[in-house]
């Protein structure tokens, strides 16, 4: 567990001393995923005796990442310059470095570790085979396949360039208002339930998961967005922020 945390205060380290560079702090954002497979990938090697359930854990985790990475790398690249929430930072904190260090990079850093909860538990007592397992494995594949569906059409939603003031309201968009970011959650809830074999302290990991989506980060950010939206007012009112209700 040491040789994890010193690689990771490293990395965050590096991440700092170069967005002072550069002056952009949503480097931080790209690096997220990466933090969460450089724990993974570790922690792996550090086994004794790796089996075929630990090579398929680590196989759908890497899935997971590489799909993460992408859609931050190509949000990055798509808009040049720090993104909008920390260029506001930029101008409005006073002791820009030192809050920056400590409310961006230190705080992250703090996040990752404590959201790593489940891995240090799966892989401290290896991953055996049994109902915990199996469900978890075959859940985060229909994890995989439900994002990519719901990334496929927001896609040829934009790619159609019709309506361009409305929300996208069709597909999976149809049953949860963010159907990528509810898998994400149920993601990390069967990392948890595989962890809880082993511990109950895995659960940690997808309770505050989950609170970043819904109420910090990720979710509040792009309703913020849709509120510009012409059909944000009736889109909210039928369909749920989170939980679909498929059979209503």
């Amino acid at each position: 567990m040491l040789e994890v945390i010193w690689v990771l205060s490293l990395c965050y380290l590096s991440l700092f001393f170069l967005s002072l560079k550069i002056k952009d702090n949503s480097i931080v954002d790209v690096f997220w995923g990466t933090g969460f497979v450089i724990v993974a990938i570790m922690l792996f090697f550090q086994q004794n005796n790796i089996n075929i359930y630990e090579i398929i854990f680590m196989m759908l985790f890497s899935i997971w990442w590489m799909r993460l990475t992408y859609h931050i790398w190509k949000r990055k690249l798509y808009v040049s310059g720090e993104d909008s929430r920390y260029a506001i930072w930029r101008k409005k904190w006073k002791y820009f470095k030192i809050r920056s260090f400590f409310q961006v990079y230190l705080l992250q850093w703090v996040l990752l570790l404590i959201i790593s909860t489940a891995l240090f538990v799966i892989f401290s007592s290896g991953i055996s085979g049994n109902i915990f397992t199996y469900f978890g494995i075959i859940f985060m594949i229909v994890w995989w396949l439900y994002e990519v569906i719901s990334d496929m059409q927001l896609k040829q939603y934009i790619l159609s360039k019709v309506e361009k003031n409305k929300i996208f309201t069709w597909g999976l968009y149809k049953y949860s208002r963010h159907p990528n970011y509810l898998w994400e959650s149920i993601f990390w809830f069967w990392i948890s339930i595989i962890s809880l074999q082993n511990s109950i302290s895995g659960i940690i990991s997808f309770l505050i998961i989950t609170g970043l989506l819904l109420f910090v980060s990720w979710v509040p950010l792009k309703e913020e967005r849709y509120k510009k939206k012409d059909n944000w007012g009736e889109y909210s009112k039928k369909t749920p922020k989170f939980m679909p209700k498929y059979f209503k």
